[in-house]
C-alpha cells in the first residue's frame, strides 16, 4: 500500500467501490471473505472489515450471515455526458490502428446487473464480455471491459479483437454507430489494474464508461476503461459563446 494520509480502509473502500460500480462482481454470488479480500489487498482483515462496513452502510452491498457480502444490483445509475460519436469514433480508429491489444479474457456469460440494465437487455440474457490491455511502444496503458449482446458478440472471435478494435469489427458486421453516452470519473487502480498496468494498487487513473447506440438506438456496447494518466488525456475544444450578456462554454466541433 502507498503510504499517504488517507486511511487505509478507504482507500479499500474505493476500490471495492469501483470494483462493484464496474461490475467485476457478479450479482447474486458472494464476493471474497475478508481473507481473500485482506490478502489480495495486503491489508489486516480488520481493515476490509472496515471498508465493507463502509460499503453496507452506503447500500453498495449486503451481508449475508453465513453466507457472505454481495454486491447490491442497480444502485449506480451514473448521468452520463453526452458525446459526439463521429469524433469518438475517429479517436478510437486512430488510437486502434496505432497500438497494440493483449486479450486477457474472452467468453460468453449471463449478464450481471449493471450490463444487463445498460444494454437494455431482458433478465437472463447472455452478453460477450472481453477485457483487454492495449499498449503504445510496448508500455501499458488502458485496460478496457466490453460487454456486448451476445447476439452480436457471436459474430467475431477472440483472434478479430486482437487484430481490429471493436468499433471496427462492429463495423464489418454493418453496424453503424449512432449515438454515445459517457462519463468520465477518477478511480484508483485495484489488483487486476494494477498488475495489467504495471502500476501499485491505488494509484490514479482517469476511468471512462461509455455506451454505444446504433442508428436505431440499440445499445451495442457497453464499455468500462481505465487509463494511465502518464500516457493518455482526454482532451476538447471549447468556444466561448455570450447570449444575452452571459458568458457560456461550448464545445467547438470546428477543430
Amino acid at each position: 500500500m502507498i503510504d499517504n494520509p488517507t486511511p487505509r480502509y478507504y482507500k479499500i473502500y474505493r476500490l471495492l467501490k469501483h470494483a462493484i460500480e464496474s461490475g467485476q462482481y457478479v450479482e447474486h454470488k458472494a464476493m471474497p471473505g475478508e481473507n481473500a479480500l485482506a490478502e489480495q489487498y495486503k491489508v489486516s482483515r480488520l481493515t476490509v472489515r472496515r471498508s465493507l462496513e463502509l460499503l453496507q452502510r452506503e447500500g453498495l452491498v449486503e451481508r449475508r450471515q453465513g453466507s457472505g457480502t454481495f454486491p447490491v444490483p442497480g444502485n449506480m445509475a451514473a448521468q452520463p455526458l453526452r458525446a459526439d460519436i463521429n469524433k469518438l469514433v475517429a479517436h478510437l480508429d486512430k488510437m486502434g490502428t496505432g497500438t497494440q491489444a493483449r486479450v486477457l479474457g474472452f467468453g460468453y456469460e449471463m449478464a450481471n446487473e449493471m450490463a444487463r440494465h445498460q444494454l437494455e437487455l431482458p433478465a437472463n440474457s447472455k452478453v460477450q464480455k472481453a477485457i483487454r490491455v492495449r499498449y503504445h511502444n510496448k508500455v501499458p496503458f488502458s485496460y478496457l471491459v466490453t460487454y456486448v449482446p451476445e447476439d452480436i458478440g457471436r459474430r467475431y472471435t477472440k483472434e478479430d479483437m486482437t487484430r481490429a478494435p471493436l468499433q471496427a469489427l462492429l463495423r464489418g458486421l454493418g453496424i453503424r454507430l449512432g449515438s454515445a453516452e459517457q462519463s468520465f470519473t477518477a478511480t484508483a487502480a485495484d489488483a487486476h489494474h494494477a498488475e495489467a498496468l504495471n502500476v501499485a494498487i491505488s494509484s490514479p487513473l482517469l476511468c471512462i464508461k461509455r455506451l454505444n447506440r446504433d442508428t436505431q438506438g440499440r445499445p451495442v456496447e457497453y464499455l468500462v476503461a481505465v487509463y494511465t494518466p502518464e500516457h493518455f488525456e482526454y482532451r476538447m475544444a471549447l468556444s466561448n459563446k455570450r447570449s444575452r450578456g452571459v458568458d457560456g462554454w461550448t464545445v467547438d466541433d470546428s477543430r
